[in-house]
């Protein structure tokens, strides 16, 4: 699966969350926040999965840099503990521009 988000339109927080949300199948249960996210991810929920963030400093200007820095770090953390899996078992995530 591959999910791509692009920054242009991202509002705050809350609306990436809603984004990636329906983006990556999470139903009603997911709580819209980092935590709930990470453990969907961890989990291995979905898989496999190439997230790219598309001018991501929309992104960064819509969460404020101390949330988006927290995000993109447990992102790229979940794709570096996936690297060495099959790739059909892979998170990989990608920010440009």
């Amino acid at each position: 699966m591959n999910v791509v988000i692009d920054g242009r339109f991202v509002l705050n927080e809350a609306d990436l969350h809603r984004r990636l949300a329906g983006a990556l199948g999470y139903g009603p249960r997911y709580r819209y926040d980092v935590d709930d996210l990470r453990e969907h991810l961890a989990a291995g929920d979905p898989r496999p999965v190439q997230l790219v963030w598309v001018h991501a400093e929309g992104i960064r200007m819509a969460l404020g840099v101390p949330v988006f820095d927290e995000l993109v770090g447990m992102l790229r953390e979940i794709a570096t503990n996936d690297a060495g899996r099959d790739p059909d078992e892979r998170f990989v995530f990608h920010i440009l521009g």
